[in-house]
C-alpha cells in the first residue's frame, strides 16, 4: 500500500446517502446507531427526484409514520407512484410493524426488478434504538438480491469507552467492551460482522459512521483506513470478504456525508 493510500485515499468524496450507496436499486440497512434514520432519509431522497420507492423490513419495526403504509401480504403495485412502507402484520404485545419474510422481499424484487424508475429500501436488522449491534446466528435478515448493504453504528462512539448499555446482543461481543472505540476496536468488529460473512461475499458493502453531533469525520475515517493498511497482510487469507467496500461517515438525515473505498 502507497503512502498516498495511508493518508487521503485517492478515491475521497462527498454527496448524500444516495450516492453514498452508489444510487444502487436495491439498498439493506443493518446494525444500529441510525438505520430507520437512514431508511426514511434515502425514501425522502429518492422519492424528491420522482423515483418510485418501496420501503420495507425483513424484521419488526415500531410503525412508520412519515411513509405511506402498505399492509398486505403482497408487495404495493408496481403502478404506484407514491412512496411506501410494506409491511404484512402487526404485533399485538408492542403494536411494531412485521415485515415479509427476506424470501418473499427477494421474490418481490426479482419479479419487479424490470419495472422502470423502481427502488426499494430495506431494514434488515434490529437494534432496540441502541449505538451497536452484535449478532446472533439468525441475523441479520439480508435479501439476497440487495445491491448494497450497509452496515451503520453511531459515529459518536467514536473515542469513548463502550458501555454495555450501548450495545444490542453484548453477550456476542464481549471483548469489545470497555475499551476505548478507535480503529483497532472498530477492525476487530468490522472483521467478524455480516460485512466479511460468506453468504453476503458477492455484495457491495458501505461500513457507515452516522452522527449528528458536528466533528471532524474526516478523521476516523482516516485512521480506520490507516489501520487496514497495518492489518491486511494479516488478514490477507480471509477466504471471504464482499467485493467491494467503501468507509463512510457523517450525518445521514442531514445528507451530508464523506466517504472512500477500500477496495
Amino acid at each position: 500500500m502507497t503512502s498516498t493510500e495511508i493518508g487521503l485515499p485517492n478515491s475521497w468524496a462527498r454527496g448524500s446517502l444516495w450516492d453514498m450507496a452508489g444510487r444502487a436499486q436495491v439498498i439493506t440497512f443493518i446494525g444500529a446507531g441510525g438505520k430507520t434514520t437512514c431508511l426514511r432519509a434515502l425514501t425522502r431522497e429518492i422519492d424528491s427526484v420522482g423515483q418510485r420507492i418501496i420501503a420495507t423490513t425483513t424484521t419488526k419495526v415500531f410503525p412508520e409514520e412519515s411513509i405511506k403504509s402498505w399492509k398486505n401480504l403482497n408487495p404495493p403495485p408496481y403502478g404506484q407512484a407514491e412512496a411506501c412502507f410494506w409491511y404484512t402484520d402487526v404485533m399485538a404485545e408492542n403494536g411494531k410493524w412485521i415485515g415479509p419474510s427476506v424470501q418473499t422481499v427477494d421474490t418481490a424484487i426479482a419479479s419487479l426488478r424490470t419495472v422502470p424508475d423502481l427502488h426499494w429500501v430495506i431494514e434488515g436488522d434490529g437494534a432496540r434504538g441502541l449505538k451497536l449491534k452484535c449478532w446472533a446466528a439468525h441475523e441479520p435478515q439480508i435479501p439476497r438480491r440487495s445491491d448494497c448493504v450497509v452496515l451503520v453504528l453511531d459515529g459518536g462512539l467514536w473515542g469513548q469507552v463502550l458501555q454495555m448499555e450501548q450495545v444490542h446482543r453484548p453477550e456476542a461481543c464481549p471483548d469489545l467492551l470497555g475499551y476505548v472505540w478507535k480503529a483497532e476496536q472498530a477492525w476487530r468488529y468490522f472483521l467478524r460482522s455480516p460485512v466479511f460473512a460468506p453468504q453476503y461475499a458477492q455484495m457491495v458493502w458501505v461500513i457507515l459512521l452516522n452522527s449528528k453531533v458536528a466533528m471532524n469525520f474526516s478523521r476516523p475515517l482516516l485512521e480506520l483506513n490507516h489501520r487496514w493498511a497495518e492489518i491486511q497482510r494479516e488478514v490477507a487469507d480471509l477466504e471471504y470478504r464482499p467485493q467491494h467496500l467503501r468507509l463512510a461517515a457523517g450525518d445521514a438525515q442531514k445528507g451530508e456525508l464523506e466517504w472512500f473505498d477500500l477496495w
